[in-house]
């Protein structure tokens, strides 16, 4: 598949990894949500990252996320048989910056040869079943409402996105971590920086979202375009439209499932990316 076309900030940031790395090529590109980034690169309680090197955001002529909870590097090195790049810290449209800013950071690493992604996040509950704190796989996303990385005529598939071989391989992990097997729901993106009104959780989930929130779907797309399988993984932080919700919360649940999502994503990256 032929790559996609770049912003001008992703082409630079390419390059510069590019040379940070020595023309070592990835094997996997990891995007950390809210409260989880610098948790997943800890020599305690992370993915079991032996690192090898890392490059500060703003080394890639990239602004640093201005959310707390995020970090502001690409930190990389080996885990298992993989080598293994992480974002710590994820940039926002809603923060002010170009979507082509914000894929930045995942684009150098796509563009570095990673072959599997995991996309990392806190989200909102749409679905009533779905409980503060529980763990969750993509299996789809609604991005109608939510910005794309793609410019001009890039008529890309997104059918499968999220790769039906990654989540089995997460399932068949899961079971020795706890009880069932984690549900399988689809994201519904929402701008933000607010949180959704009742009305508005109310028309996302007749729309069939399941949990929402306000990144992730734009880094799902561009891993469609370089044709790289992603894995959606993440915690429901809080019930969506209900009234008091604050970011503190999120980054408390977040912190909370920090170590269990360390865990599944360590067993996972240590073998092979396989779509």
């Amino acid at each position: 598949m032929t790559a996609p076309r770049l912003d001008p900030a992703a082409v630079h940031a390419t390059q510069t990894l590019r040379q940070a790395l020595g023309g070592r090529s990835l094997d996997w590109a990891i995007v950390a949500g809210s409260g989880l980034g610098v948790g997943f690169v800890a020599a305690q309680g992370g993915i079991g990252l032996q690192v090898e090197g890392q490059l500060p955001l703003a080394e890639l002529g990239l602004p640093a996320p201005s959310v707390a909870g995020h970090g502001n590097s690409l930190v990389w090195g080996r885990v298992g048989a993989s080598t293994v790049c992480v974002q710590t810290g994820r940039l926002h449209p809603y923060e002010g910056h170009p979507i082509g800013v914000c894929t930045a950071p995942l684009a150098a690493m796509l563009g570095n040869g990673a072959r599997a992604a995991a996309l990392t996040f806190a989200v909102g509950g749409l679905d009533p079943a779905l409980r503060t704190g529980e763990i969750v796989l993509l299996r789809d996303q609604i991005g109608l409402f939510g910005p794309t990385p793609l410019v001009g005529p890039q008529f890309i598939d997104c059918s499968q996105i999220y790769s039906a071989r990654l989540r089995r391989r997460v399932q068949q992990i899961h079971p020795g971590l706890g009880p069932s097997q984690l549900p399988e729901v689809v994201y519904a993106h929402a701008r933000g920086p607010q949180y959704e009104t009742p009305a508005e959780t109310e028309a996302l989930r007749r729309l069939g979202g399941q949990v929402v929130g306000m990144s992730t779907t734009y880094e799902g797309i561009l891993c469609a375009a370089f044709g790289v399988p992603a894995l959606g993984l993440g915690v429901v932080t809080n019930g969506a439209g209900q009234t008091g919700l604050s970011h503190v919360e999120v980054q408390e649940r977040s912190n909370e499932a920090r170590a269990q999502i360390a865990g599944l994503l360590g067993a996972l990256v240590a073998g092979a990316p396989q779509g």
